[in-house]
């Protein structure tokens, strides 16, 4: 999968070995970004219904996976839209 630009995406993370990770970062410590999945992983996915995640970490952080936008997340009280 490779990382998508998005218009409200507002940090670009890094580390070493890796590549530029556009995100949206909010006051609430929430931290988004998309993927897209070429044709090959696509149809794999068709096929399993899988899709794994790697966190490189001493912990493992709460995460969300969607196919959905999920924007409607919290910056102070109030819901975060995309723009």
């Amino acid at each position: 999968m490779d990382p998508v630009n998005f218009k409200n995406a507002n940090v670009k993370l890094t580390a070493p070995g890796c590549g530029i990770l556009p995100a949206i970062k909010t006051e609430d410590n929430c931290i988004v970004s998309c993927w897209e999945m070429s044709e090959k992983e696509k149809k794999e996915f068709e096929k399993t219904g899988k899709i794994w995640l790697t966190v490189i970490s001493l912990k493992h952080p709460p995460i969300i996976m969607s196919t959905e936008k999920p924007f409607g997340m919290f910056k102070n009280g109030k819901p975060v839209e995309e723009e």
